[in-house]
């Protein structure tokens, strides 16, 4: 069946709209054109709508940027809080904690850490500044390890450094991808550690000394009574010959002497029990430093006395506190200088409980500063002629007291020996003096 064929139909409405929108804008323009001002005013209201539009974006952007402003703040005083409560914990070590960046700038440390390595001025300042000279060759091998992850080197490395008195701990610090971000570094004082071992090491030596003491009195006096003996008898058979005199005199000293290390031995080998008593200590000044003079054959103002009134009683040995002060002045006179030794007392107070602090003084050429703790062990001298001895029996008179002993450097020239010795009240009536 055959099919007519289609007809294609178009709609001619678009095409309609189009010359009546023309007509349309045409007649709005003519009419706007007869009123001049009605089309300033819609000129008007458009630049208007214009500006509103615009103002609209300017302020949500204005938004956007205050909230993120604001979130950048809360962030920024969340992490310096973070940062604050991490310092106070570090702070509240006793060991020095520091941080050092990856460009090996410390960038965190604690209150210890700056007293220890003289870090007051913060962050910031390179790591070579931590550590002495002697120890830089040392540091940069360490630094290099953690930074490369060196098999070669340890984990955790340790410098001991020679020239100071602590030990220095290393550890890395990776991030989550196992990149390098710094090292911390622990700092740790072992003086009191190093004190506690000389101790130790010194109570082991005075314990064989012990042992050996009594068989070397035995064996050197007999023989040493003898030679004196013979020196005296010869000085007396042959009166008239100057040189016997003279020589027989230097055997007899020599021989002297020789006793005095014995019986100083002895002493140190065997200390006595302390007796203790109530006593003024300016009375036992005053009773040490006449004796010292007078075996000297000295009068009593070769020792200067300042001595500060109304001390508090103390519970002391008095004999073996003499014996200690008699010590230091021998000590005092030895070192020489342009002035006679000084023996000081005074009273300080803190808190609810006082010092009394006892003080020899010389003028001498005084203790070089690295020995000022090595002269306290036994049989170091500084003297050609010394013993060893004669601190060691003050240290442990003092250590028996319960009190403390220490050598410094006198302002001027010269060394202070002190003691001082806890009083558990803070003033106590004074005990009267005895001239």
């Amino acid at each position: 069946m055959a099919t007519a064929p289609r007809t294609r139909t178009t709609s001619r409405a678009p095409l309609l709209l189009v010359p009546a929108a023309l007509l349309l804008a045409a007649a709005v323009g003519a009419w706007l054109a007869s009123r001049p001002h009605l089309a300033a005013l819609l000129a008007a209201l458009h630049v208007l709508a214009l500006a509103a539009f615009h103002l609209r974006r300017i302020r949500l952007r204005t938004e956007r940027l205050e909230r993120a402003l604001q979130e950048a703040t809360e962030i920024r005083e969340a992490r310096a809080a973070d940062l604050t409560r991490l310092q106070a914990i570090l702070d509240s070590m006793v060991d020095g904690v520091l941080f050092i960046d990856a460009e090996d700038r410390v960038a965190m440390v604690n209150a210890a850490g700056r007293r220890l390595r003289n870090l007051g001025g913060g962050p910031g300042r390179p790591l070579a500044d931590c550590h002495p000279k002697a120890s830089q060759a040392m540091l940069d091998r360490v630094m290099r390890y953690l930074r490369d992850g060196d098999d070669a080197g340890p984990a955790h490395s340790i410098i001991k450094e020679r020239e100071g008195r602590f030990e220095t701990t290393y550890a890395p610090v990776k991030g989550p991808d196992g990149g390098y971000l710094g090292t911390v570094m622990v700092i740790r004082d072992i003086a009191e550690r190093r004190t506690l071992e000389r101790r130790l090491l010194d109570a082991e030596r005075l314990s064989g000394l012990g042992q050996m003491a009594a068989q070397i009195a035995h064996e050197l006096r007999n023989p040493l009574n003898a030679i004196d003996g013979a020196a005296q008898y010869l000085r007396r058979r042959l009166a008239g010959d100057p040189e016997i005199a003279e020589y027989a005199g230097l055997v007899g000293e020599e021989v002297q002497r020789v006793n005095r290390f014995v019986a100083a031995l002895l002493h140190v080998a065997r200390p006595a029990q302390p007796s203790f008593a109530p006593a003024s200590v300016n009375r036992l000044l005053r009773e040490a430093a006449h004796k010292a003079a007078l075996a000297r054959g000295l009068p009593d103002e070769a020792v200067r006395l300042d001595l500060a009134p109304d001390l508090p009683v103390l519970d002391v040995d008095a004999a073996m506190i003499a014996e200690a002060v008699g010590n230091l002045l021998q000590n005092a006179f030895e070192a020489g200088g342009g002035a006679p030794p000084e023996v000081a007392s005074r009273y300080e107070a803190a808190g609810g409980e006082g010092t009394i602090v006892v003080e020899v003084r010389d003028r001498g050429a005084g203790i070089p500063p690295d020995q000022l703790e090595e002269v306290l062990r036994p049989f170091v001298t500084t003297k050609p002629t010394g013993t060893g001895l004669g601190l060691v029996v003050v240290t442990r008179a003092v250590e028996q007291h319960r009190a403390r002993f220490e050598l410094s450097a006198r302002h001027g020239g010269g060394t202070v020996a002190a003691i001082r010795f806890p009083v558990r009240r803070t003033r106590a009536a004074p005990v009267p003096e005895v001239a």
